[in-house]
């Protein structure tokens, strides 16, 4: 007999999941990626871009010392002119809303987990999450910010901080949606961020999932081995970021947003091209269904030959159909993994 129908039954199915996917904007990156994703238990999610819109705007501004709200601005915005990062466009369109002429920056460069670094009007100054930085004015000023659930950004010079601006940034209209259809799938959710950790438990109450906060890459990375190791693997990433690499790395399967980072997208095995929390579930169904359908498509090669075969030896069915049933289940086969396309 030939065994072409049990051997195109796999190949078949991932093929038409994969195409499925593509058609839907999920890519994915193979089909061991594919059959991963059936298997998760838990999804990692970062906070900002992530499960929130990604268009923080300032709420407020502190100087601490001499310097004053316009300045903090002014220097935190030169840093930051020409990234791409949702809170370097909160702070330039603060800078532009308030009139502000930005000094030229030099030997700026992204530290991850901490922010961006250069020099400004002849200052050597971070702009970042504040961490290590221990003022009285600064702590209290990450307290309040906290407690509101907003995100922060520390203007520093030689480890003194100079300011502070915090922002605002609310949940994805389809986070909701898509955190509770996870939820339905017995699959758990986790929130992951480098904010502070009073910004992440506020943002992770709002939600209704579990959050930690004040992470640099290297912990959200330890994180998902943790999740994994403590029996609540495996685990998918979900990230848009450079500080999201490395978790998307130690993840069983790294999922990017399509408007992310190229460092995210280049680690990632799959990506959401339309940017939605929904599309995590949507990864984890299509999974689902194609591994539903080579076992249909294994039963079916197998059976099939069982069939004829022992109906043959018994003389109940000549050689003639016996073969147009071997062909037959090569169709049968092909037409079950199209049905994924069809779905899609």
């Amino acid at each position: 007999a030939c065994p072409c129908a049990l051997v195109i039954s796999t190949p078949a199915a991932i093929a038409s999941g994969l195409a499925a996917g593509a058609r839907r904007g999920l890519l994915i990156k193979g089909g061991a990626v594919l059959e991963k994703l059936a298997a998760i238990r838990t999804v990692a999610f970062d906070k900002t871009g992530t499960l929130t819109e990604g268009r923080p705007r300032v709420v407020t501004v502190e100087g601490f010392g001499t310097l004053a709200a316009d300045d903090v601005v002014r220097l935190a915005a030169a840093l930051e002119t020409g990234a791409a990062h949702p809170i370097a466009r909160a702070i330039l369109d603060e800078a532009g809303t308030r009139g502000l002429t930005l000094p030229p920056a030099r030997d700026v460069r992204a530290i991850p987990g901490e922010g961006l670094s250069g020099v400004v009007e002849g200052r050597s100054l971070l702009l970042g999450n504040g961490r290590g930085q221990n003022e009285a004015d600064l702590a209290a000023a990450i307290a309040r910010a906290g407690e509101a659930g907003h995100s922060i950004a520390v203007l520093a010079e030689a480890g003194r901080p100079l300011g502070l601006i915090a922002m605002e940034d609310a949940p994805r209209g389809d986070a909701l949606d898509g955190l509770a259809a996870l939820k339905r799938r017995g699959i758990g959710a986790v929130m992951l961020t480098g904010d502070t950790p009073a910004t992440a438990s506020a943002m992770a109450a709002r939600l209704g999932i579990e959050g930690h906060g004040g992470l640099m890459p290297e912990d959200k990375a330890r994180i998902v081995q943790d999740l994994t190791r403590t029996g609540r693997g495996p685990v998918a990433k979900l990230g848009d970021g450079i500080n999201d690499a490395p978790a998307l790395a130690a993840a069983s399967v790294g999922i990017a947003m399509g408007g992310g980072t190229d460092v995210a997208l280049e680690t990632a095995d799959a990506a959401l091209l339309d940017d939605r929390v929904t599309g995590v579930p949507a990864l984890i169904d299509l999974s689902r269904r194609t591994m539903g359908v080579i076992r249909q498509n294994v039963a079916i090669a197998i059976g099939l030959k069982l069939v004829f075969l022992v109906t043959t030896i018994a003389g109940l069915t000549g050689m003639w159909p016996a073969i147009l049933a071997d062909t037959g289940a090569t169709v049968l086969v092909t037409a079950n993994a199209l049905r994924l396309l069809r779905r899609s």
